[in-house]
């Protein structure tokens, strides 16, 4: 029992530990608790087919949000002075206006085209509008989020997560009775965005001037933080790619219901582990340019980091490969039956990336920028060879989702133990 206590009260002055708790806590409500509550009836109104159409939205968007600030938001939590932090946020959210106006200039002559591409006809690719619209909202989130993380208001992130998801479901609930099909969805996340960013917003008070606003003010932001946008960025955009590439080609090569199935995995499993892998990642990039000059420290929050998540991760993985077969249709409704068998193939990559995600931010704390960004484009690679492939060599879907995420695990393997090297070795 002295052993016990001992270990609780070690873990109650564990600063980082009390600001994960605090973000997880907060993420465990919006991201895992509400829509899991709601899940039984959102799978029942929205079927597959209506789910693949939304994971294209979601897919593209989340590619495109990665390139809005041009990585100018992760300044924003490194900068040397709350000045300087000051001068990132409103370059990143300038930057996201600038790309979301011009992403949309480029993609209105092509819409039909895209829409045939991936599938989306009846009016489906008339949702390719929203993606400008999502970019926007999401790269400006972005930005706020890596503000308060910046000034440590976890509470405020974590209301913040409360308040997105919670008008994201009520919205879809509404207009999923109301007929409205995948745009309840799709319109959905987009309020909930635009809502949620409400409590962040206050943060800016008084720490936000109109000097910041000045064009030679940001161009010294800008020329001293250029390392993001020019390792970062590709890096970003091949991360993002090589995370959503999977849906895009299941869209293209197996059709819209096998993508709907494909989505509801990420959104059962996926989603939540990632946010809350990403909630963790937050807290470690604070605490690891904090701690950049002392390895020894550094070292040990890695590990630390890296033992929590490990035992996090067996929970919910083993109990969907015990007991996932009668329950998830049962849980999600009879038309979802098939998502066990297709889970199974993608638990390895699913538990290695909840695992590794956050702890890659130890290499761009440390300044390794250039090596996160050769790892990413690796991985992109890892996932492209067997999506490419499908159309020249004929796979089931269950063949591609194999083929696709065992060289992804194995490729956030490899970048762990190069971040670990380097924490190490950190002076």
């Amino acid at each position: 029992m002295s052993f016990v206590k001992s270990k609780m009260n070690s873990l109650k002055k564990n600063q980082f530990l009390k600001n994960v708790a605090v973000l997880t806590g907060g993420t465990a409500v919006a991201q895992v608790l509400l829509p899991f509550a709601f899940m039984p009836i959102l799978g029942r109104l929205y079927g597959p087919e209506l789910q693949g159409i939304y994971g294209i939205y979601v897919y593209i968007t989340s590619i495109t949000q990665q390139i809005a600030c041009f990585r100018y938001d992760y300044a924003i939590v490194v900068a040397d002075s709350d000045e300087e932090a000051g001068g990132a946020f409103v370059l990143s959210a300038l930057l996201a206006v600038l790309f979301s106006a011009l992403l949309g200039l480029i993609m209105w002559p092509f819409i039909p085209q895209i829409g045939t591409r991936f599938h989306l006809t009846g009016g489906a690719e008339n949702t390719l509008w929203m993606v400008p619209l999502t970019t926007l909202i999401c790269g400006l989130t972005t930005a706020l989020n890596y503000f308060n993380v910046r000034h440590e208001k976890y509470k405020v992130i974590s209301a913040s997560n409360i308040i997105r998801v919670s008008v994201m479901i009520a919205t879809q609930l509404v207009l999923g009775y109301l007929g409205a099909g995948y745009w309840g969805m799709i319109i959905g996340q987009f309020l909930s965005y635009f809502f949620g960013n409400f409590r962040m917003v206050m943060t800016l008070k008084g720490r936000i001037h109109r000097y910041m606003f000045r064009l030679p003010f940001l161009k010294k932001i800008a020329r001293k933080n250029v390392a993001y946008p020019k390792y970062m960025l590709p890096s970003a955009i091949a991360n993002s790619l090589s995370m959503n590439m999977t849906g895009l080609f299941v869209q293209m090569q197996f059709g819209g219901i096998m993508n709907g199935y494909y989505s509801q995995i990420n959104r059962l499993l996926g989603n939540p582990l990632t946010l809350v892998s990403s909630a963790v990642s937050q807290v470690f990039l604070r605490g690891a340019s904090a701690d950049k000059h002392n390895g020894e420290k550094l070292s040990k929050t890695f590990s630390t980091v890296t033992k929590w998540l490990t035992i996090l991760s067996i929970f919910p993985f083993g109990f969907l490969l015990l007991w996932g077969d009668p329950i998830i249709p049962l849980f999600l409704g009879p038309e979802w039956k098939p998502i066990p068998e297709y889970l199974k193939y993608l638990i390895p990559l699913f538990m290695v990336r909840f695992v590794v995600t956050p702890l890659t931010n130890s290499a761009i704390a440390l300044g390794r920028q250039k090596a996160t960004m050769v790892w990413q484009f690796f991985l992109l690679i890892t996932v492209s060879v067997p999506s490419l492939l499908t159309f020249v060599i004929p796979m089931t879907f269950e063949q591609y989702l194999l083929a696709a995420s065992l060289p992804m695990a194995g490729a956030y393997l490899i970048f762990y133990r190069f971040c670990q090297t380097i924490v190490r070795n950190a002076k």
